[in-house]
């Protein structure tokens, strides 16, 4: 579903006047790798341009101080996430960091203010149209740019100051939390452009944030009758052997927990299907950076069902802003039949509830995912916007993706159906 926003809304944009750039002469430092920051020590402008991972280094802390004071979080943009998607989950010089900068103080010195991963597509929607994207990968389950708290509209506004200076006709926000202090600022961000833009995306997704314990959210928000199955299956699964459930922050012995997660998560179906991130190089080792860098900053969560020791099903999450993100869970096929997956995160509700670093977690699931959403009961909204620049062509690009999308979105869900139906009936055969 799209929605357009235009003060002179119709069918075809009129043509008027182009507004001025909001930001007419932002200073651009383009870095290409660490070493350049060590010559200009430091380069100084209005944004700082890091054009590789290796870039990213001299910034790690900056970067990390500004994720810790941002409106939203996002673990995705942290530097340990962020350096090692670059490195492994795109090609060399793709994908570019705008670092946005404070006015200088009276001492020179400037406050970060926001960090915005993005990309230059060549084509948009059939179009060869190099439109900007907040960047978006495989496991990409939020894009929200970090923006320092009290500096959200000016961090926002100089972003797409920059992107009018540098001549992109579109810019693209995917993945954000509808109504979060992001979304409150871009909007009012928009608004003040007058320029158009368009809602392309909207859902919601399983949500935990409650001050119940485990087993009062769970009699207040599942069923009697359900609860007393999933009971009977944690029974049925102790008859196996000795049955626990454990919540660790990856242990004394992290490379072996972490070896014994790619391998269980390899054995189901996702490694049959290819999709598991052990059978995929570059996944593997964009996992292993991002869970290996978060442990050593106490910032990785993990829950395990395990069987005379041995885990059954396991879940990594990583720590953010006061809450959890919910990145894989993994489980033993050969206890499908206890639905391992669904006890995993039942019991996993206790745990974030009692751990005091955990305000609310976020499933990062799919809208409408078969499991999760009958466990969780609570919603996160997540939305998507197309934004206008000054380019001439703006309006009108806006007015086109707006209608595309909506039609690939269509075609897309028809096409995952049949898929779907077609695969099921294959793994049936």
């Amino acid at each position: 579903m799209t929605e357009l926003n235009h003060p002179h809304h119709s069918l075809f944009w009129t043509r008027r006047q182009r507004p001025a750039p909001m930001e007419s002469s932002l200073s651009v430092y383009p870095l290409s790798h660490a070493a350049r920051f060590l010559i200009d020590n430091p380069p100084r402008a209005d944004i700082v341009l890091l054009e590789s991972a290796d870039a990213l280094t001299p910034y790690i802390g900056a970067v990390d101080e500004l994720a810790a004071a941002a409106t939203d979080s996002n673990p995705l943009f942290e530097s340990a996430a962020l350096q090692a998607a670059m490195t492994h989950l795109t090609p060399q010089g793709a994908v570019r960091v705008a670092l946005v900068w404070s006015e200088p103080k009276a001492d020179g010195t400037r406050l970060l203010i926001g960090a915005f991963p993005y990309r230059a597509w060549r084509f948009y929607l059939g179009l060869p149209i190099a439109v900007w994207s907040v960047w978006t990968h495989i496991h990409s389950f939020l894009a929200t740019p970090l923006v320092r708290t009290g500096y959200e509209r000016t961090a926002i506004r100089r972003f797409l100051g920059y992107a009018d200076q540098s001549g992109a006709p579109l810019v693209r926000f995917p993945l954000f939390e509808a109504g979060g202090a992001f979304d409150a600022a871009l909007n009012d961000v928009l608004a003040e452009r007058g320029l158009p833009n368009a809602e392309t995306e909207r859902h919601e997704r399983a949500f935990l944030k409650s001050d119940l314990d485990g087993e009062a959210y769970l009699a207040t928000h599942m069923r009697k009758k359900k609860r007393k199955e999933y009971g009977r299956l944690w029974n049925r699964l102790a008859d196996n052997g000795a049955v626990e459930f454990v919540a660790h922050d990856g242990g004394p012995d992290f490379h072996g927990w972490l070896a014994q997660f790619l391998r269980l998560e390899r054995s189901g179906w996702k490694g049959r299907r290819g999709t598991a991130l052990a059978e995929r190089p570059e996944e593997r080792q964009f996992f292993e950076s991002f869970a290996g860098r978060a442990y050593s900053k106490s910032k990785l969560h993990c829950a395990e069902i395990r069987l005379d020791g041995k885990p059954v099903a396991m879940l990594a999450s990583f720590l953010s802003g006061g809450g959890a993100y919910s990145f894989k869970i993994a489980y033993d096929e050969a206890f499908a039949k206890y639905s391992p997956g669904a006890l995993l995160m039942m019991k996993a509700i206790g745990a974030f509830q009692s751990d005091p670093r955990i305000a609310w977690v976020d499933s990062c699931a799919i809208p409408n995912h078969p499991m999760i959403d009958h466990i969780w009961a609570e919603r996160r909204g997540i939305r998507a916007v197309n934004a206008a620049t000054v380019h001439p062509l703006s309006d009108a690009l806006v007015a086109y993706a707006s209608r595309a999308t909506h039609v690939a979105d269509f075609a897309w869900a028809k096409a995952r159906a049949v898929y779907h139906r077609i695969r099921k009936e294959v793994e049936h055969d």
